[in-house]
């Protein structure tokens, strides 16, 4: 079944908003029939099989080309606004790009490079009164999204139809979503957490509001002033609102719940959190680009007495596992690295064959990320394989390191790395920030 089709499923003729806020004010059967015409545009001049390049902030302008090149039978093709011109041009010379849709703004990058369609596509109607419909094979790609390896070079990750049907249904079955939700969405769509949120809320007839990410103090004042239901975040959005913003203070008496991903949240901020927040679930979760969204998530009532851990697999066939070097099952307490099989693992990477065979062994996607067990099968991240230190023979864990200096009174943030030392071979150098609000004479800090 076509993504797309999928997702408007049951909403396509709901007359409720869909998009609420300042930003865009549109209802479900509204966005249906932008999408469905810019859909049979794109479909009548290129057909099906071909793939589009799409750049753009979170707009309605991105959120109806997305769904309309799924919806065509095309390949959606999604880049990071900021992406530099260095990986746009080597994007541009692997990939066989039929047009670019891109925000008016981003337009210009493009020069005569490819077509180019902008936000004037929004306002063109269709090119006849038949509605686009292309039916997909579940394993045809519907989508590539680019992520950096540990070599800094972007890697096309293929998802199929069946890859987001798949990982939207788990998502809204263990958070519950329903049409009376709706997110707070500040996460770019141009990443995965981003775009599952869209995913979810569609799907499941809710609402979203496109959250303002420029200034953190207005993120508090729209998540009650919509009376949104959900709000997700990366580490460093709970940090900043921690930190900068009444966050903590508040009530947000229509929230429902949080969720966070795309990476680890130190258990110092999840305390600070779930204290000030004690009716309120916090989904910690876990996933990656190349299983298309989450693949783990920690049930709520887990959340104080497995504190840091990132769960287990999330409902449906995704398996999560941590295996030693052979592939084999670590035991309670033992390093090792996670793997994933399941619906939800991607198709493969974009022209690369051998980054592919590479990721994907014996049917398991192995990720790259260094994690343990407990006795009872929580799963808890420990850091990239590739962000070791290594100095003096010794392996080193940045985020152990990074988690001993937060617990340090008077810290605010900090990171952990690895610099060239010419006799240790690495050395380690830790950047602290410290808290502006805490009152403490001085803050030492020293790691032996």
């Amino acid at each position: 079944m076509n993504f797309a089709e999928y997702l408007f499923e049951h909403s396509a003729r709901k007359e409720d908003l869909f998009l609420a806020g300042t930003r865009e004010e549109l209802r479900h059967d509204e966005l249906y029939q932008k999408v469905n015409a810019c859909a049979e545009r794109l479909h009548a001049q290129f057909g099906t099989q071909n793939e589009f390049l799409l750049v753009s902030d979170n707009t309605l302008f991105f959120i109806v080309s997305y769904l309309a090149i799924i919806k065509s039978g095309n390949h959606a093709l999604v880049i990071e606004p900021r992406t530099s011109d260095a990986d746009l041009d080597a994007i541009l010379h692997m990939c066989d790009i039929a047009c670019v849709l891109a925000q008016n703004k981003y337009a210009p990058r493009f020069g005569d490079a490819a077509p180019v369609m902008d936000e004037a596509v929004l306002d063109l109607p269709a090119p006849g009164d038949a509605r686009c419909d292309a039916p997909m094979d579940d394993d045809e790609t519907a989508v590539v999204l680019f992520t950096s390896g540990s070599t800094g070079t972007k890697k096309g990750v293929m998802l199929s139809h069946k890859n987001l049907r798949a990982n939207t249904e788990s998502i809204i079955r263990f958070l519950e979503i329903t049409e009376n939700d709706r997110i707070y969405a500040l996460l770019p769509f141009s990443f995965t957490f981003g775009t599952s949120l869209l995913h979810t809320h569609l799907r499941a007839g809710g609402s979203m509001v496109m959250g303002n990410s420029v200034f953190p103090g207005a993120i508090v004042t729209e998540i009650d002033q919509y009376r949104c239901t959900g709000f997700a975040g990366v580490p460093s959005t709970y940090q900043i609102l921690a930190n900068k913003t009444s966050f903590l203070d508040r009530e947000f008496p229509h929230l429902r719940y949080f969720q966070q991903a795309g990476g680890q949240l130190v258990n110092k901020y999840l305390a600070m959190i779930g204290n000030a927040f004690p009716g309120k679930p916090f989904y910690v979760m876990y996933g990656l680009t190349e299983a298309t969204a989450r693949c783990s998530f920690l049930p709520p009532e887990h959340f104080w007495h497995k504190l840091g851990s990132i769960g287990k697999g999330i409902p449906g066939d995704v398996h999560l596992e941590v295996v030693d070097d052979r592939g084999l099952p670590v035991g309670p307490g033992e390093t090792g690295e996670i793997v994933v099989t399941g619906d939800s693992v991607m198709r493969g990477y974009y022209k690369d064959p051998d980054a592919t065979a590479q990721a994907i062994r014996d049917g398991r996607l192995y990720t790259g990320d260094l994690a343990t067990v407990d006795e009872d099968g929580f799963v808890y991240f420990l850091e990239r394989k590739s962000s070791i230190i290594k100095s003096g023979g010794f392996r080193i864990s940045p985020n152990e390191i990074e988690a001993l200096i937060m617990g340090i009174d008077g810290v605010s943030a900090c990171a952990v790395i690895g610099v060239a030392d010419d006799l240790m071979g690495e050395s380690v150098a830790a950047i602290v920030r410290p808290d502006n609000n805490h009152h403490s004479s001085s803050t030492n800090t020293s790691t032996n």
